[in-house]
């Protein structure tokens, strides 16, 4: 059995020439864009194991990438068994630096 793929990616829009005017889908896209921007809409959560996620934001924070900042005060929910081993392992290295 495959493991989940992280996928982003925004709704396909009409490439053909409509006169100017945006598609019905591109509309509601950019009105559902406008209200995450705004804090108006609904959050939206997705599932990733951490497996998947780690390497990614490992290799951002490496390479400095300014996205990473736009993200630094957003709250994760996590395994509270995770929680206390990153504690655990932060207190560790805080003793280990002194």
């Amino acid at each position: 059995m495959s493991k989940p793929i992280l996928r982003i990616h925004r709704p396909e829009v009409s490439s053909h020439d409509n006169g100017g005017t945006m598609s019905e889908l591109e509309q509601m896209w950019r009105e559902q864009e406008l209200d995450r921007l705004s804090g108006t809409a609904d959050s939206k959560t997705v599932s990733v194991p951490l497996g998947k996620v780690v390497p990614l934001l490992l290799d951002a924070a490496e390479n400095q990438r300014t996205w990473l900042d736009d993200f630094s005060e957003e709250l994760l929910e996590m395994n509270a068994d995770l929680y206390e081993i990153l504690v655990a392992y932060q207190q560790m290295k805080c003793r280990s630096a002194a």
